[in-house]
Parts: C-alpha cells; sequence; structure tokens
C-alpha cells in the first residue's frame, strides 16, 4: 500500500515543476511495488527531466507490467513522433484500440499529416473542437489546396489562446501560395498572433522547460520567402523571443575571451551551409593566435563533419538547449559567428541570449535575424551594396561573391554527357516561386515552341499540386502543358547528372539560387538571372558579375524572356557563353576571399 501523503507530496511536486524530488520518490515506490502506472509516471517525470532515452525504458516497462494500459502507448506515441514515425503510429494505433479518445487521434492525425495523409488527418479530427484539432485542420486544407478554409480554421484555433499551438501557428504559412493576396493575408495573421502572444499573461506561468518548448517548436523560416523587407516584423519576432526565454542571468559581459571564436550551426555535414563556408572556418583555423570551436546543433554526421573533426577545432556536437547555455556561459568566448539562422529551432533560442561579446550571422539564411543581439551580419559586396535599411545588424560586405565555396568531390565526378537541346531547367524548390512571376513561364514556353521547362517535385505532393493548378491559370502555360515536366526528388549525385543534362538554367526571380547555380556554373552551364534589389535576389547576380558575364543578367521581365529565348534559340551565342564559363569560372571558385582581414579588427 503506497502512502497517501506521498502520493500528495509527489502531485504537489509535479505541480511545482520539482520533478527531481518527483523522479526520487517515484523510484522509491517502484521498487517496493513495481506497476505499471508507476512506471509510465516515472517515464513522464523523465521527460520533464529531458532523460527521453530512460522514459522510453520506463514506458515499455510499464507496457510489459500491463498490456491493457493505455497511457504508456499513448506517451511513447508521443515521445518518438519525430525521431521514430514509424514506431509511433504502431504505438498509436495499439492506444486507440485500448481508448479512442480525443488526445490520441490528435497524435494519429500529426502522423498522419506528416505523412501527408491530409484527408485522412481531417477525418479524424472532425469531431474535436480544440486549438490543436484546429490548427491541424487548418494547415491540412492549406495543403490540399482549400486555402480560404484552411485560414477559417488557423483564425479558429486563435480563440482558445493555447501559446503552445498560437506559436506554431504563427510560423505557419503555406509552401506555395495560390495567389498574390494570400501573402498579404499572412503577413497581416503573422503580426497579428505575434501582438496577440505578446499580449498574453500565461508566459509569465509558464516553467523554462515550457519556454524553451515553446520557442523550439518552430521557427519564422518560411516569413522570407515572400519576399518583402522583414527588418521591422523579425525584429519584433526577437523581441517575442526573448520575453518568452528571458534573459540568462548567468551571463557576465564582462569575462568574455576574445581570442575564443564559436562556430554555430545545424548543418556541419553535407549541406548547402558547408559548401558556402567551411573555408572560412578552416581559415581561422589556421590563425595560432585564435581558439576555434564548433558548435554542432545536429546529431547528423558524414564525411564532411569528419573534415571538420580534422581541422585545428575544438568540435562540439549538442542539442539540448539547457547543456548548450552552461558550456556557453562556462566557455566565454568572445565572438560567435552563426552561420545561418531560422534553419534550426535551437539557433534562434541562443540568440535570443547575448553568450558571447560579439555575434557575427553568415547568410546560410539571407535575411536580417532582427535580433538586438546580432551585432554583425556578414555578406557580400556584389550581392548587397546599399541595403543597411534592411539589416537590424552592422553590414560587413566581404569581396566579391562573398564565399569560398568547397566543391563536393561527387560533382567533381560527374561527367557531361549529351545535353537536351531544349531544356531550361529552374533546380530550386516550389517554395521560392510567388505567383506573379508565373507569367514569364508562360512567355518562355509561348515563345520557345520545341522548348520544355522543367522542375523538381516538392516533397509534399500534394503542394506540387496546388503549384501546377496555379500554374495552369495562366494561358500560355495550360496551352503548353505538354511541355512542362517535373522530376521526382533525387539523391545528391543524381541531382548532379540531372543537372548537367539540361542546356539551359532559369534562375528563380526575387529568391535567387546560391549553392545550386555554382554547382550549374562548375557545370558549365548558362544561368538567366535578374537583377535584384536585396542580398536574397542577388546570389547568382554575384556569381556572374565576377566571372564578367553580367551579358546574363536582365534588368527586367523583358530582357529575362529575352536571354532565355536567344541563349535557346541561338547556337552561336550559346557556345560563346559556355566558352565563357569555361574560360572565367576559376573567378569564382579559386579566387579566395579573406573573413579574418575583414572581422578581425571587430574581434
Amino acid at each position: 500500500m503506497i502512502d497517501p501523503e506521498l502520493l500528495k507530496k509527489i502531485e504537489l511536486d509535479f505541480k511545482r515543476g520539482n520533478y527531481r524530488d518527483n523522479f526520487k520518490d517515484l523510484i522509491k515506490i517502484f521498487k517496493s511495488e513495481k506497476n505499471s502506472d508507476i512506471a509510465n509516471k516515472i517515464g513522464v517525470i523523465l521527460i520533464k527531466l529531458n532523460k527521453k532515452k530512460f522514459a522510453q525504458y520506463f514506458f515499455e516497462i510499464s507496457i510489459k507490467e500491463n498490456i491493457k494500459n493505455y497511457k504508456p502507448f499513448f506517451n511513447l506515441a508521443n515521445l518518438l513522433q519525430k525521431s521514430n514515425p514509424i514506431l509511433s503510429e504502431q504505438y498509436i494505433d495499439q492506444a486507440l484500440r485500448i481508448e479512442n479518445n480525443n488526445e490520441a487521434r490528435i497524435i494519429k492525425s500529426r502522423l498522419l499529416i506528416n505523412n501527408f495523409k491530409y484527408d485522412q488527418a481531417i477525418n479524424y479530427l472532425k469531431n474535436i473542437d480544440s486549438a490543436e484539432s484546429n490548427y491541424l485542420i487548418g494547415i491540412s486544407h492549406l495543403a490540399i489546396g482549400d486555402d480560404e478554409k484552411g485560414k477559417c480554421y488557423l483564425e479558429k484555433s486563435l480563440k482558445y489562446k493555447n501559446i503552445f499551438i498560437d506559436f506554431l501557428n504563427l510560423n505557419t504559412f503555406p509552401r506555395v501560395y495560390k495567389k498574390s493576396k494570400d501573402i498579404i493575408y499572412f503577413r497581416k495573421k503573422f503580426l497579428k498572433i505575434l501582438n496577440h502572444i505578446n499580449s498574453s499573461k500565461i508566459i509569465d506561468k509558464l516553467t523554462g522547460l515550457e519556454k524553451i518548448n515553446i520557442v523550439q517548436s518552430k521557427t519564422n523560416f518560411n516569413l522570407p520567402y515572400q519576399q518583402k523587407n522583414d527588418l521591422d516584423l523579425n525584429q519584433k519576432y526577437y523581441l517575442l523571443l526573448e520575453k518568452i526565454l528571458g534573459k540568462d542571468k548567468n551571463i557576465n559581459i564582462n569575462k568574455f575571451k576574445s581570442n575564443k571564436i564559436l562556430f554555430i550551426s545545424g548543418f556541419f555535414f553535407k549541406h548547402t551551409v558547408s559548401k558556402l563556408f567551411f573555408n572560412f572556418i578552416e581559415e581561422l583555423s589556421k590563425k595560432k593566435d585564435l581558439n576555434i570551436s564548433l558548435l554542432h546543433l545536429s546529431n547528423k554526421e558524414d564525411e564532411w563533419t569528419r573534415m571538420y573533426k580534422d581541422l585545428s577545432i575544438n568540435f562540439h556536437t549538442d542539442t539540448n538547449l539547457s547543456s548548450i547555455e552552461k558550456f556557453l556561459i562556462s566557455e566565454k568566448f568572445g565572438s560567435i559567428f552563426f552561420l545561418d539562422h531560422s534553419m534550426n529551432n535551437i539557433s534562434q533560442s541562443i540568440i535570443s541570449n547575448k553568450y558571447a561579446k560579439n555575434y557575427f550571422i553568415f547568410w546560410g539564411h539571407p535575411i536580417t535575424t532582427g535580433s538586438k543581439n546580432m551585432d554583425y551580419f556578414i555578406s557580400s559586396s556584389l550581392m548587397d551594396n546599399n541595403n543597411k535599411s534592411h539589416y537590424s545588424e552592422k553590414l560587413i560586405l566581404l569581396d566579391g561573391i562573398g564565399f569560398n565555396y568547397k566543391i563536393d568531390d561527387d560533382l567533381k565526378n560527374i561527367n557531361i554527357k549529351k545535353i537536351k537541346n531544349n531544356s531550361f531547367y529552374i533546380p530550386q524548390g516550389l517554395f521560392k516561386f510567388l505567383p506573379k512571376y508565373d507569367f514569364l513561364i508562360g512567355q518562355i514556353l509561348r515563345q520557345n515552341k520545341d522548348s520544355s521547362v522543367y522542375f523538381i517535385k516538392d516533397k509534399d505532393p500534394f503542394y506540387t499540386n496546388k503549384f501546377i493548378q496555379r500554374l495552369r491559370k495562366i494561358k500560355n502555360i495550360d496551352q503548353n502543358f505538354n511541355r512542362v515536366n517535373f522530376l521526382d526528388s533525387m539523391s545528391q549525385i543524381s541531382y548532379y547528372k540531372e543537372l548537367s543534362n539540361h542546356k539551359v538554367i532559369l534562375d528563380t526571380i526575387g529568391w535567387s539560387g546560391g549553392n545550386t547555380s555554382m554547382e550549374a556554373l562548375y557545370l558549365d552551364k548558362p544561368i538567366i538571372t535578374l537583377n535584384g534589389g536585396n542580398l536574397r535576389a542577388n546570389h547568382t547576380v554575384a556569381m556572374l558579375k565576377q566571372m564578367d558575364l553580367d551579358i546574363l543578367v536582365a534588368n527586367d521581365y523583358k530582357e529575362y524572356i529575352s536571354l532565355a529565348n536567344k541563349i535557346m534559340k541561338n547556337e552561336e551565342f550559346f557556345k560563346f557563353i559556355v566558352g565563357k564559363i569555361k574560360n572565367n569560372k576559376h573567378l569564382i571558385f579559386d579566387k579566395k576571399i579573406s573573413l579574418y582581414a575583414k572581422i578581425k579588427d571587430f574581434l
């Protein structure tokens, strides 16, 4: 018989967040009276203590003790949603067989949504009325193309004032917009929810772990793909993050060590971010007076990770914010360089506090952070001149294209075979295409009767279909849709081979190719691009200018179409451009830019 007073203490400790005391008391009970419910409660406490592997172990014990106990099945499904979705679905199906309730149906619907089974998810949720159910129905309708219904459900979700779901809602945008007016709607929605959360009195009542879970649930990654000036919204966004997380009182700003430098990213493996910035880290690692460290915010590693580890650096891997904070405070780094922001849920939490004298940000995500903690934004003189008004940070403009590209060995080994003579290829994610540019594809198809245009499918087949339906509203596209092709997702090597097969690359307007354009130019592919007014629009422009290929840079839509026509139809011009790429590409691949020379006075 369990002491009733001890049970009261356990309940009170749980409410107060005294999870360590909870754990000690429950273990005592478990040793004397091993049963399913106690094992399950220990698992719940271990999750609160961020001991997920041990939590899984106790949930499994709970199931062994009582296979008809709904709770451990549900908790395991919840725990494994991201790390092992297949096993998670097996557990939630078992939980539903034991007890078909709303919380289990919501988890089942999340797993269905992750597998793009939106209609089934909606069916599971249709009789549930809660913040999360309405939110999940809303994002499902956005995916299947019923945007107006999606908006209604997302709005309905807000009435419950559930800050966890509201934060997800804040950072929810369509991967593909049906029409340009939707961009205005979602910008207004972002500001509305931001103000809504900011005024919430619930924030002060949250535990530290709850605050971390909110901020790490989703980022504003998709906001800048609307291609607007996001400075004001991002500033307000980071003020909200800082309000939720609060200031870390353990930081002593006067004890930083100026020679200690840390690079942070979740992409220290084969990834665009590494290809762009690996060589800068290598450069600084060779400076004997500097102590260089890397913090990898991911457990993914490959041969590129090993290349980082082979440098003269200290390599750390951590995905737990609490231990990361302790690490940053104890190490007293003088400067921290973030290779990217908004691309990793942990990095936005770190940026929300100042753990070094200087914060620098590279353009892994080419948009201002908006955070008052970020001191410097490292960009390129050819991409980002006279754009100070777009940044909360001070701009540091590196020479030329602003990076020393590291070529993937798999790309070096690609043999260029016979190309498709009449192919235009746009090797970008569909989320980079805005509705206002669709007509250009129609004009290119109309004016090049023998040519085809190739896109890459979105990972979500419903968003690919949504994009196709949008394109077919353009008369010139619909009439020539037999010449519009959608390629399946590919492995890296298959992507390189596909890229090598095409004749002409069309750059996405407003959000230019960076890594993809470097890969195309390495394979001697002509790229047609458009001069833009900001960093994210000018990646390819900078490369072409560096190579003395300004002739491929259009100044308006009419010139963009004209250049596409000329290079496709005029074989002499095409050969001239390919020859010039071959002769001049060393200017972007071999010319070395010094990061240290530009930043040494700021350290």
